[in-house]
């Protein structure tokens, strides 16, 4: 009987494990009554200190409701930290230095009266005659039939004059439009040496003739739409102290009966039915976006535009989009101008349009050499004046030429539909660059009573020599012979002057420079302080208390490992005495595990509450 209770009490006797276990798990709820009696987290040591269970359950439910609170406010918060918004104070420097802008200015009558007289001598159509033709034959070709209606609207680009110019030989389209010295009669620009203004010539194109005495240099491009441009780059060493820059411009847009028609004016686009020159400021050396950031210039008048200097300076991603492994020059139209977003945009679609299509389009600016790749739209075989017209026997080649366009075309437009956005990739912003804002005031210009001074200056005596300037020429005489009466009656219904003059000042009226810088809206450092003053506001937490969070998790880890050390040990006792086979060993274990049950201490919670 002996040996039999003995074994029912060695039977009803828990493992020595789940006795470890059990203390294990008893000891680390002491750690965490510990840990919550004294943190420095508001309401923890509320919930376990209080006798009451409703007090203590109050407690609960306030810690839990304001924890959940202060994630919904973390997210808030987080979510507004990726956006990475940024935001652009404005500031002002005094007296600060910054470089005077470069300036671009165009006709926007693009050929000039030789090259009209051009055309004619080398038997070639001129821009509307061109379009007409083209027109013409696409409609009698497709337009017809339903299936290749859309072929005829694929070609409504090339009804203006960038398919015009396509078609000329290289070297012959910048003869047709307006040379320079013919163009801008006078350019003369300000520099300030100390409290003196000094002046000078705005190129050797003007004065002497030499570049010490010269602010800075023209240079001339094509465009597709005014044909010359010509652009007006102050010396580096000198556009700190530019204050001024005077141009006055002699448009040719003489009307009588040898030029009635306009020839190079479409009814599809109302710009090319304007008269006037185009001024585009921008940073120097830069290329000019001619078609987005030019202000028109009426003739008969003088335009004063004061600038103010901008400093932009963008961040870096993820806030911004500047790099600092932005290009610092690109080469177009054979010139290296200073890198823009603007002329970076342009330059990549047309390297697309190269390599996709084996041409290039005149509406972006030239890269490599253009002598290498025809245009998309380019149709020489219109060019003569009476090729590709109904009496043209040679309709099979004109026909051929459309389809080699065509699918020019297409690609071209298959290319540009890619970048329809404004932002391209892989042109970043320069994390420094100049923007110039503009306040512009017209006057008419010159008056009548100065026009006979003005054409016997130096500047302006040359144009004496025009044709269309022989009445201006007879007034002068007699004004000098003393019949003024006669020189006014010449000139009382003439205003040849008023239709074809304008004069354009660019003043810097002040060195004071405008800072614009990006700057976070949420800063990291605004963020984190924001992260603390919610977790303090809501839950009272603390970086103290983040401090005793790792203390805790250390404990634990201590309890944890003393733990498997005495199961690796208790494991060790097991086997020996299974080894021994004797009952006594058998009963003092069990008779320990419940000792050391006995030993644990009770939960603070199985306590008796009080009410």
């Amino acid at each position: 009987m002996s040996i039999r209770r003995r074994q029912n009490r060695l039977e009803s006797c828990p493992d020595r494990r789940d006795i470890q276990s059990s203390a294990a798990g008893v000891e680390l709820r002491r750690e965490f009554i510990r840990f919550c009696q004294n943190t420095t987290i508001r309401g923890l040591p509320r919930i376990v200190k209080s006798d009451s269970r409703r007090i203590r359950t109050l407690w609960l439910v306030s810690v839990l409701a304001l924890f959940v609170s202060c994630l919904l406010c973390l997210t808030f918060l987080v979510n507004q930290f990726l956006e990475y918004d940024v935001m652009h104070p404005p500031r002002v420097l005094k007296d600060a230095s910054s470089p005077f802008p470069s300036l671009t200015i165009c006709n926007m009558r693009p050929l000039s009266t030789p090259g009209k007289d051009l055309l004619s001598q080398l038997g070639w159509k001129n821009p509307r005659q061109f379009s007409r033709s083209v027109e013409g034959l696409t409609r009698h070709l497709y337009y017809r039939n339903e299936s290749t209606k859309h072929i005829y609207y694929s070609f409504s680009g090339s009804f203006g004059l960038a398919a015009f110019l396509e078609s000329l030989p290289k070297n012959d389209s910048l003869n047709l439009g307006h040379r320079l010295q013919d163009f801008v009669l006078d350019c003369r620009a300000v520099i300030r040496n100390g409290s003196a203004r000094n002046q000078f010539f705005c190129s050797p194109d003007y004065g002497p003739g030499r570049a010490d005495v010269s602010a800075g240099t023209f240079h001339a491009f094509r465009h597709a739409s005014f044909l010359n441009c010509f652009t007006l780059d102050i010396a580096e060493s000198l556009r700190n102290d530019t204050t001024l820059v005077e141009m006055s411009v002699y448009l040719d847009n003489e009307w009588g009966p040898d030029n009635f028609e306009c020839v190079d004016c479409y009814l599809q686009d109302i710009n090319t039915q304007l008269s006037g020159a185009i001024l585009t400021i921008h940073d120097g050396d830069t290329f000019p976006d001619v078609n987005h950031d030019a202000v028109h210039l009426k003739s008969g008048s003088l335009t004063e535009v004061k600038i103010k200097n901008v400093l932009n300076v963008q961040k870096r991603p993820p806030y911004g989009r500047c790099s600092a492994d932005t290009l610092k020059s690109l080469d177009l139209f054979a010139r290296r101008y200073k890198y823009s977003e603007g002329a970076c945009r342009q330059a990549t679609i047309q390297r697309d349009i190269r390599d996709t299509c084996g041409c290039q389009a005149a509406e972006y600016p030239q890269i490599g050499d253009p002598d290498k790749v025809r245009f998309c739209t380019g149709l020489p075989e219109f060019l003569p004046a009476n090729a590709c017209s109904d009496g043209d026997s040679d309709l099979a080649v004109c026909r051929a030429a459309l389809e080699r366009a065509h699918r020019f075309i297409k690609c071209k437009q298959a290319v540009i539909s890619k970048y329809f956005k404004d932002v391209v990739d892989s042109c970043t912003l320069p994390c420094s660059f100049y923007s110039y804002q503009t306040e512009r005031s017209t006057s008419d210009w010159p008056t009548k009573s100065w026009q006979l001074q003005l054409l016997q200056s130096s500047g302006f005596g040359r144009l004496r020599r025009r044709k269309e300037m022989a009445v201006y020429d007879r007034a002068i005489r007699l004004a000098k012979a003393g019949d003024e009466m006669g020189a006014y009656t010449l000139l009382r219904n003439v205003s040849l002057l008023e239709r074809n003059l304008l004069s354009i000042q660019l003043i810097r009226p002040n060195f004071d420079l405008h800072k614009v810088a990006e700057k976070e809206v949420l800063s990291l450092t605004s963020f984190l302080s924001q992260v603390g003053g919610l977790f303090s506001i809501f839950i009272g937490l603390t970086m103290i208390s983040v401090v005793e969070l790792i203390d805790f998790c250390i404990h634990c880890y201590g309890v944890c490992a003393m733990r498997r050390g005495r199961h690796r040990d208790s494991g060790n006792n097991t086997a020996q005495s299974e080894a021994s086979g004797t009952a006594a060993g058998t009963d003092l274990a069990g008779t320990a595990d419940e000792n050391l049950l006995e030993e644990l201490p009770k939960p603070v919670w199985e306590k008796n509450d009080g009410v």
